[in-house]
């Protein structure tokens, strides 16, 4: 049986978004599709350029929150 993979279905597979099954599918079709496994190269080369951001809340927004569970609970 024949697959059609995405950018979509790549995607996921960068990001571990995928099955063990799916995975597995996934090698086995780059290894035969060398057009897919360069497609594959050039998303995983832009992953990795991608910033790595951390996001964190500022100190008053989690003052805010614990105020906010003080008073719920009173």
């Amino acid at each position: 049986m024949t697959h059609y993979y995405t950018e979509n279905h790549l995607i996921r597979f960068i990001y571990k978004e995928c099955d063990l099954f799916e995975k597995l599918e996934m090698e086995f079709a780059m290894e035969d599709d060398s057009t897919l496994m360069q497609t594959y190269d050039d998303m995983l080369t832009s992953f990795h350029m991608l910033p790595k951001v951390l996001f964190s809340p500022k100190k008053s927004a989690i003052d805010a929150i614990l105020e906010y569970s003080k008073t719920a609970m009173a």
